[in-house]
C-alpha cells in the first residue's frame, strides 16, 4: 500500500467516525424531540379532554382528499443519493390544508407546540438518513480501497 493509500485511508476513517457521532447524535435528537411532542400532545389532551384531541378529528374513508404539506424527493447522481424536504403552504383549492385545524380553530397552544416539534422530528429524520448516505457511501469507499491495495 502507497504512502497516498494509507493518507486516503486514514482521512476516509476519520471522516467514517466523524459521521458516526453525527449519525448518532442526530438520532438522539429526533428520539428527544418527539417524545417532547408526545408530552405535548398528551398535555393538549389533559387540558382538552380526551374527546377533543383524539383520533375521531382524523380523516376517514370517507373524507376529502388531500396533500401533504411535507414530501420528501430524493435525487440522485454517480456520487451520492440526498433526501430533501419540500414543504408546500396551506392552499385549500389545491388541497394542501394544515391538519391542525381539524382540532378546531382555537387549538390549545401545547397542540401547536407539539406539531412543531414533530415538524421538527421529520426535518432530523432527512438529516439523518443523508447522513447515512454519506457513511454508506465512505464505508463503500473504504472496502474498495482496501480490496484494490490487497
Amino acid at each position: 500500500m502507497s504512502k497516498l493509500e494509507k493518507e486516503l485511508q486514514d482521512k476516509l476513517l476519520i471522516n467514517l467516525l466523524d459521521l458516526v457521532e453525527q449519525s448518532v447524535l442526530c438520532k438522539m435528537n429526533i428520539e428527544t424531540t418527539t417524545n417532547a411532542g408526545q408530552l405535548l400532545l398528551a398535555k393538549s389532551r389533559y387540558i382538552q379532554g380526551p374527546q377533543t384531541v383524539s383520533k375521531s378529528q382524523l380523516p376517514t374513508e370517507n373524507s376529502n382528499e388531500f396533500n401533504a404539506l411535507k414530501t420528501v424527493t430524493r435525487t440522485e447522481d454517480e456520487i451520492d443519493n440526498k433526501f430533501e424536504l419540500s414543504v408546500h403552504t396551506v392552499d385549500k383549492e389545491n388541497g394542501f390544508i394544515d391538519a391542525i385545524r381539524w382540532f378546531g380553530v382555537l387549538v390549545p397552544r401545547s397542540l401547536q407546540m407539539a406539531q412543531e416539534k414533530f415538524n421538527q422530528a421529520v426535518e432530523l429524520v432527512i438529516e439523518s438518513a443523508n447522513i447515512q448516505t454519506k457513511l454508506n457511501n465512505t464505508i463503500r469507499y473504504l472496502l474498495l480501497l482496501r480490496n484494490k491495495s490487497s
